[in-house]
């Protein structure tokens, strides 16, 4: 995260220079805006700036809540002593962004815009994990949870975890209508567009319970390692979301 935020940092550097210039007479990075958002991309802020009567800049982040949501699963386990059959699991989604835009105006005194740029997060957009120990310290690192035919060996731990993982760069296009930096004070926004993310994957520490003496390592499953029909279904769907459609809802203000 860190690192996100040290890009969020650069990028408002990058605006506030430009802004802070002396009025031109073509009226370029004379500007400043500043608007907040809500929509598919999350709760959002933003910092923008005109490059010209065409183009706008764009510089911001967003996040949706963590939203959380939890069931049980079978456990995998060779211990006569170890009684319980279930545990509960919880997922959280993880999405955060940094964000920076273009705002392309064909028609200069129209609001309409095609809006082109990326957004920056995690690679990690759902983590799932034990809400409580279900091994025995004898078995960390041995059992786990079984999903068709493979063991999510747990860790030193004895927790297991499994993650859906994205691209961390991902390129967005869209259209939208009004002005990130408002002609008068206030402006609000709307935008439609798309985040390409990339083909998601199932990452987690795993092992093949045919492959005798293999150690369970850290990586990408691939569709037909999960004998499960309710686990293959999930992986199906999972995998064929390459895109986040974004529908979004701004407010805007201009500082000066």
């Amino acid at each position: 995260m860190k690192k996100f935020s040290l890009l969020f940092v650069a990028a408002l550097a990058l605006l506030a220079p430009q802004a802070a210039q002396a009025q031109t007479d073509q009226n370029l990075f004379n500007h400043l805006g500043v608007g907040v958002s809500a929509g598919t991309d999350g709760i959002g802020f933003e910092l923008a700036t005109p490059i010209t009567d065409f183009v706008a800049l764009r510089a911001g982040m967003s996040f949706l809540p963590k939203v959380k949501y939890s069931g049980d699963v079978d456990i995998d386990s060779n211990s006569s002593s170890f009684t319980t059959k279930e545990v509960n699991v919880e997922g959280k989604l993880n999405k955060t962004d940094v964000k920076i835009l273009l705002d392309i105006y064909p028609i200069p005194k129209a609001s309409f815009r095609i809006t082109a740029g990326a957004f920056i997060g995690a690679e990690k957009l759902i983590n799932v994990y034990n809400t409580e120990q279900f091994l025995a310290p004898s078995e960390w690192g041995v059992s786990g949870i079984r999903l068709g035919d493979y063991r999510v060996t747990s860790d030193k731990n004895g927790n297991v975890s499994a993650d859906v993982k994205v691209n961390s760069f991902k390129p967005y296009l869209g259209l939208g209508f009004g002005r990130a930096v408002p002609k008068k004070r206030l402006s609000f926004n709307v935008d439609l567009g798309v985040q390409f993310w990339g083909k998601p994957g199932i990452w987690t520490n795993a092992k093949d319970d045919w492959m005798e003496g293999e150690e369970a390592t850290y990586h990408q499953l691939k569709k037909g390692d999960i004998d499960n029909d309710d686990a293959d279904k999930a992986f199906n769907i999972i995998s064929k979301i390459t895109v986040w459609p974004v529908i979004s809802f701004r407010l805007n203000g201009r500082i000066f």
